[in-house]
C-alpha cells in the first residue's frame, strides 16, 4: 500500500511539470536522460524532474531546460497544437493563430508579422512532413533576417 501511495504522489508531483513543459517536462531528468526512446524513458525523465525538485527550480530560474519567457518552447508547442490552422492562416496572411504566434514571439505588429510569414510560406513549411520544431526554426530565421519586424526573438 505504501508503494502505491508513493507512486501516486510521484505522479501527482509530476503532473504540473508535464502539463507545462511537454511529455517529460524540464529539469534534471531531461538533462540526464537525453533523447528518450519510449514511454518508460519519458516516465523516468518526468519522475526524476519531479522528485529532484529541479523542475521547480528550473522553472523559477530558467535553467535545466526550462524556458521562463516562453520563447522557442512555447512557440514550438503552440505550432504543434495548431499546425493546420497556422498553415492556413499564414497562407491567408491573417488569422487568430498567426496573431497568437506574433504575441508569443513578442512582435509589435501582428499584421506586419502575418504579411512577412505569408511572403515566406514556402520557406517556413518547406516539406510535406515538416515538424513543429523545424517550422519554429524557419519562422525565427524569417524574423531575424527581416529588419522591419520588431520581435523579441
Amino acid at each position: 500500500m505504501k508503494k502505491l501511495v508513493l507512486l501516486m504522489a510521484l505522479i501527482v508531483l509530476s503532473l504540473p511539470v508535464l502539463a507545462n513543459h511537454g511529455p517529460a517536462g524540464c529539469g534534471l531528468g531531461t538533462l540526464v536522460i537525453r533523447n528518450p526512446d519510449g514511454l518508460v524513458m519519458h516516465v523516468l525523465q518526468a519522475t526524476t524532474n519531479g522528485t529532484s525538485g529541479s523542475a521547480t527550480f528550473g522553472m523559477t530560474t530558467g535553467t535545466s531546460n526550462c524556458d521562463l519567457e516562453g520563447g522557442s518552447y512555447a512557440a514550438t508547442n503552440f505550432i504543434q497544437s495548431n499546425k493546420v490552422a497556422l498553415s492556413n492562416d499564414i497562407a491567408k496572411g491573417k488569422g487568430e493563430t498567426v496573431a497568437s504566434l506574433a504575441n508569443i514571439y513578442g512582435c509589435s505588429s501582428s499584421a506586419e508579422f502575418s504579411k512577412k510569414l505569408q511572403k515566406n510560406y514556402k520557406t517556413i513549411f518547406g516539406g510535406k512532413d515538416i515538424d513543429a520544431g523545424t517550422i519554429n526554426d524557419n519562422i525565427i530565421h524569417v524574423i531575424k533576417n527581416d529588419k522591419t519586424l520588431s520581435c523579441k526573438v
